[in-house]
């Protein structure tokens, strides 16, 4: 029986955690006069956030081909989940407004993962 490690969901935790605030920790990136929230003004830190869940899971994986696939035989992946954007009509604007919003909500985490995880691989 195949055993499944998976990262699930970098988008998720980064953004909810650190932008919206509505996981933990609880950050936001807008100032909010709100007492019980923590503050942080900078937007960068949830991409700084995913870019370490994904350097974590490249050492995850690394790892773990290195020293237990072979006696296990197990399988390590990643899942990233993403909003799904349809466009509203046809015409070219839809389409183009289609394409950037998946690259701005998912293609930044694939495009980490293609070339970022396997330069790292190839480094280590």
């Amino acid at each position: 029986m195949k055993k499944w490690i998976t990262l699930n969901e970098p988008w998720m935790f980064s953004v909810q955690g650190y932008d919206m605030g509505t996981m933990a920790p609880g950050r936001i990136s807008v100032v909010v006069n709100d007492p019980h929230r923590s503050l942080n003004t900078g937007a960068t830190e949830v991409y700084t956030v995913s870019h370490h869940l994904l350097l974590a899971h490249a050492a995850a994986v690394k790892l773990y081909k290195e020293k237990y696939q072979s006696c296990q035989g197990g399988q390590i992946g990643i899942t990233l989940v993403s909003h799904w954007f349809e466009p509203y009509s046809d015409s070219e604007d839809d389409q183009n407004a289609t394409k950037r919003s998946l690259d701005f909500m998912l293609g930044w985490l694939v495009f980490f993962y293609i070339y970022q995880i396997q330069k790292y691989f190839l480094d280590s």
